[in-house]
């Protein structure tokens, strides 16, 4: 890993390795000081600062067409270390750099790091690191080296038993949720019925960036009709309404809404994530499983009757986002969104599904303190599914 430095000012530089943070963690990292240059640009002190806040931002629009920004800010942390003072401490004979280690400790009750914007509504939890080299004098500017890392709360040790269970495979319970619509292709005749079926693991919350598996079955019935020898009309085309032939057709949206308040203004926004790996992506598509159609006799009408026809899909999804929250001014909750299309001028011929899903943390607390500071700057990236997950950029 490259050592982060500022272009402007190459006299220090932060070596803190990539990778999310824990609350109640220890963290560490060092600062490599070119002393001389330090001398040079007129440093006379450095430190490092930790910091994190909650910041809510509401835009309201005004009569006249001007705009009122409500923004409040909530202090997390707020604690600095000194490394460096001239004159005090110098590099060994024969090198101008400095060593300068650190070391700060996460409170244990800190907030995910967060990132929301929508709809003139903005919501950031985040956490940085800076190293400050002041120059005094009133036309002399401050050397600054920013890094913003991403942290999340620790997890329990249920939660991190979940988290196991699920990576070798759920044996547990299933809960189900399902919803039926009656449709019809254009405005006028009788309704056919189509149905969605979700099976997902029982459990209150899913560990978050773990593969959780998910069931997904589609049923269909034509309007009551006189018996054909299959479900297709004249031109041998499928009757209405069809089930999806492949995953592709079928699009799974991880929804957040978030409550915000900023002063005395609150709102509700929702934003939405199209997931990938298996529902409505082709490069990577789920083998569906087909019924054979079965011809349902009208017990009332002599050679009257529905064909049914149905299809399963089994896939997992993976959700690497901040675990389910809720601070003084940001409340933040999630659904998977199940979207199946059906052709038609219809009204009500897709069938949306929610799920609510809860997320919680799936990383512990380390038992000891790890020496970020011996970590080689030039060290391997850490693992993909320890990466800030995209709800996190900032």
């Amino acid at each position: 890993m490259a050592p982060q430095n500022n272009l402007n000012s190459p006299t220090f530089v932060l070596h803190f390795p990539d990778a999310v943070r824990v609350a109640g963690e220890t963290i560490q990292g060092r600062v490599e000081l070119n002393v001389a240059l330090a001398q040079d640009e007129g440093i006379e002190n450095l430190h490092v600062n930790l910091k994190g806040s909650i910041v809510t931002t509401i835009i309201e629009s005004n009569f006249d067409g001007s705009e009122t920004k409500h923004e409040r800010a909530i202090e997390l942390i707020n604690s600095g270390k000194s490394l460096w003072e001239r004159g005090t401490v110098f590099p060994d004979p024969g090198s101008h750099i400095l060593v300068l280690p650190f070391k700060f400790k996460l409170p244990t009750n800190l907030p995910p790091s967060f990132h929301l914007s929508v709809l003139h509504h903005e919501a950031i939890i985040s956490y940085t690191l800076e190293v400050v080299g002041s120059r005094p004098g009133l036309f002399s500017k401050d050397r600054l080296i920013r890094k913003i890392f991403p942290v999340l709360p620790a997890a329990s040790p249920a939660q991190i038993l979940a988290k196991k269970s699920m990576r070798k495979g759920w044996h547990g319970p299933w809960k189900t949720i399902s919803l039926e619509r009656k449709m019809r292709p254009g405005f006028w005749g009788d309704y056919s019925h189509a149905s969605a079926e979700v099976k997902i693991p029982d459990l209150e919350a899913f560990p978050r960036a773990t593969a959780v598996p998910v069931n997904l079955y589609i049923e269909t019935r034509t309007k009551s009709m006189a018996r054909t020898a299959a479900p297709v009309d004249k031109h041998h085309k499928p009757l209405f309404p069809a089930p999806p032939t492949q995953s592709a057709e079928v699009k799974l949206f991880f929804d957040r809404e978030a409550s915000i308040r900023a002063q005395r203004r609150k709102g509700t926004v929702v934003d939405s994530f199209q997931t990938h790996g298996g529902f409505g992506d082709p490069a990577n598509s789920v083998e569906p499983t087909f019924e054979e159609a079965e011809w349902i006799p009208d017990p009332e009408r002599k050679d009257y009757g529905v064909w049914k026809r149905s299809v399963r899909f089994e896939t997992t999804v993976t959700l690497p986002f901040a675990p389910t929250f809720s601070t003084e001014t940001i409340k933040c909750k999630y659904s998977l969104n199940f979207i199946v299309s059906f052709p038609g001028i219809g009204i009500g011929n897709d069938i949306e599904l929610h799920v609510p899903v809860n997320l919680d943390p799936a990383h512990a607390c380390p038992s000891f303190a790890l020496n970020y500071a011996d970590v080689p700057p030039e060290g391997p990236p850490p693992p993909l599914d320890e990466l800030p997950p995209p709800a996190y950029a900032n």
